[in-house]
C-alpha cells in the first residue's frame, strides 16, 4: 500500500510521513513500533494466537464430550448447540464493548495491556468452571463457557489492536501468517491434547482436562504485556494539550461514544468475512455430533480422528498460511487469495456431503486447512486496511472479529438444528452456499486490492 492509499484510507499507521519514505519508529503516542522486519515480535504473535487456541479449541472438545458421556443423543446434541451460542454471544458483546473501551482506556499499562491481561484472568475462571460444573444440569458448564468466551475476546479484542497500533503496513501480511499459523497450530495441538486428556483421565473423568488449559495463555499474556510496553496515557495528557493537533491522537474519555462505522468496505468486509467463517463454523462447530453420531464412533475413536485432522489441519495450513502471507506482502493484493480460499472451502464441503466415508474427512480437513491458512495469512491484514479510522481501531476490529463470535452463536445452535431438520449432508452444501456468498461480497471493496 503507498503512502497516498495508506492517507486516503483513513488510517495512517505511521509507516510513511509525506515527503520521507522511511516508516517511523514509534507510533503517535510513543510506542514502539515494528517496521523493517518482524525479528521477535513474529515468532511472540504466533505464540500469542496459539495458546488462547490450544484452550479454545481443548475447551469445545471436551465440553461436547462430556455431553455426549452423560445426556441422551437429543439432549446432548441440544446441550452442545446452547452453549455454543451462548457462549459465541457473549464472546461477540465482549469483543465489541472491550473493543470500544480499550480504544479510550488511560492507564498506566497503555490502552490495550490492562484488557490482554484482564481477558487471560477471566479465561482461566471460565476453566476451572467448566472443570467442576455438573454437565447434566446443562447450564453450570454454559454459563463457564460465557465467562470463558468472555475473557477470551477481551483478549483478542485488545491483543489484535496491536497490529495498526505497532507494525508497518509492509510487514502486515508477514505478522498476520504468524498468527494464522499460531491458530492453525493452535486447534491442532487443541485436538491432540484432547486424545491425550482422555486417555489419562478417562472417559469419566474428561473434565478434569480443563485443570490443564488456562495456564500457559496465562503466561503469554503477561509476556505481551512485558514485552509491549503501552504508553502511560494519564502522564502525556497534559504535554498533549500543549502540542495542538497531537491531542487529537489521545483518546479522550469523556467525550468517547460508541458508534458504529458509516463505511461501506468496512461493512462489504463484514459480511464476507462472516459468511465465510460461517461455512467454516458450521463443520468446526458440530465437529462432535459428527464423528460420534454421523460417523457412529465412540468418544475414544472420536477423539483419534479429531487427533489426525489436528495434524493435517497442522500441517497443511502451516504450509498455506506462510505461503499466503509472503504471497499476499509481495503482490499487495488479498482479494484473489481469498477468493482462492473460498474456493477450496465449497469443494471440501461438495466432496464431504458427496458420500459417508471417514476418508472424505480427512480429504475435506486437508482442503480446509488449505483455505483456512490462506484465509488466516491476509485476514489480519485486510481488518486493518478497511479500518476506517485509526483512533477507533480497536473498537472496529472487535466488530469485525464479531464475525468469529456470531457465527459461533449461528453455527452452533443453527448447525444442532440443521443436523435434526435436514441432516449433515444438506448442512455441508449450505455452508458450501455462504463460502460462495462471502468471496462475492469482497469482490467491491475497493481499499483492498
Amino acid at each position: 500500500m503507498t503512502t497516498e492509499q495508506t492517507i486516503s484510507n483513513g488510517v495512517s499507521d505511521g509507516s510513511a510521513v509525506a515527503g520521507h519514505a522511511e516508516p517511523a519508529l514509534v507510533n503517535e503516542l510513543g510506542e514502539r513500533r515494528i517496521v523493517g522486519k518482524l525479528g521477535w515480535f513474529g515468532p511472540l504473535n504466533l505464540c500469542a494466537m496459539l495458546f488462547p487456541t490450544i484452550a479454545t479449541s481443548a475447551a469445545s472438545a471436551l465440553s461436547g464430550f462430556t455431553f455426549t458421556a452423560v445426556l441422551p443423543e437429543a439432549r446432548a446434541n441440544s446441550a452442545i448447540g446452547l452453549q455454543s451460542m451462548f457462549g459465541a454471544l457473549s464472546g461477540a458483546i465482549f469483543a465489541v464493548l472491550i473493543g470500544h473501551l480499550s480504544d479510550k482506556t488511560r492507564s498506566r499499562m497503555g490502552r490495550r495491556n490492562p484488557w490482554i491481561l484482564g481477558g487471560s484472568i477471566a479465561c482461566m475462571v471460565g476453566l476451572l468452571g467448566l472443570a467442576f460444573a455438573d454437565y447434566r444440569m446443562i447450564w453450570p458448564a454454559v454459563v463457564s463457557l460465557c465467562i470463558f468466551q468472555a475473557g477470551l475476546n477481551t483478549y483478542y479484542s485488545a491483543y489484535n489492536a496491536l497490529l495498526p497500533d505497532r507494525v508497518d503496513s509492509s510487514l502486515l501480511g508477514r505478522a498476520s501468517a504468524y498468527s494464522g499459523f499460531g491458530s492453525l497450530a493452535g486447534s491442532a495441538i487443541g485436538t491432540i491434547l484432547n486424545q491425550v486428556l482422555i486417555a489419562i483421565f478417562g472417559t469419566g473423568h474428561i473434565t478434569r482436562g480443563f485443570l490443564t488449559l488456562p495456564w500457559a495463555m496465562l503466561i503469554v499474556a503477561v509476556v505481551v504485556v512485558l514485552a509491549l510496553p503501552g504508553a502511560d496515557l494519564r502522564k502525556m495528557k497534559d504535554s498533549q494539550k500543549k502540542t495542538g493537533e497531537d491531542s487529537q491522537n489521545v483518546p479522550s474519555p469523556k467525550t468517547a461514544k460508541f458508534r458504529l462505522p458509516a463505511d461501506r468496505d468496512f461493512w462489504l468486509a463484514y459480511v464476507g468475512r462472516f459468511f465465510i467463517v460461517l461455512a467454516i463454523m458450521l463443520v468446526m462447530q458440530t465437529g462432535t455430533q459428527i464423528q460420534r453420531y454421523y460417523f457412529g464412533l465412540d468418544i475414544k475413536s472420536a477423539a483419534a480422528v479429531g487427533s489426525i485432522s489436528g495434524l493435517i489441519m497442522a500441517v497443511v495450513g502451516a504450509f498455506s498460511s506462510i505461503i499466503g502471507g509472503v504471497a499476499s506482502d509481495k503482490i499487495g493484493k488479498r482479494k484473489p487469495l481469498l477468493a482462492v480460499s473460498a474456493a477450496l472451502v465449497i469443494i471440501g464441503l461438495v466432496i464431504l456431503a458427496s458420500r459417508k466415508a471417514l476418508a472424505l474427512f480427512y480429504v475435506y480437513t486437508a482442503l480446509a486447512a488449505l483455505a483456512y491458512g490462506i484465509f488466516q495469512a491476509v485476514d489480519q491484514a485486510l481488518m486493518v486496511q478497511v479500518l476506517p479510522d485509526k483512533e477507533n481501531a480497536a473498537q472496529d476490529m472487535g466488530i469485525l472479529g464479531t464475525t468469529n463470535t456470531l457465527t459461533g452463536v449461528i453455527a452452533g445452535a443453527v448447525g444442532a438444528a440443521l443436523i435434526a431438520g435436514i441432516g449433515y449432508r444438506l448442512m455441508f452444501l449450505l455452508a458450501a452456499l455462504f463460502a460462495l456468498v462471502g468471496i462475492l461480497a469482497f469482490i467491491p471493496i475497493k481499499r483492498v486490492r
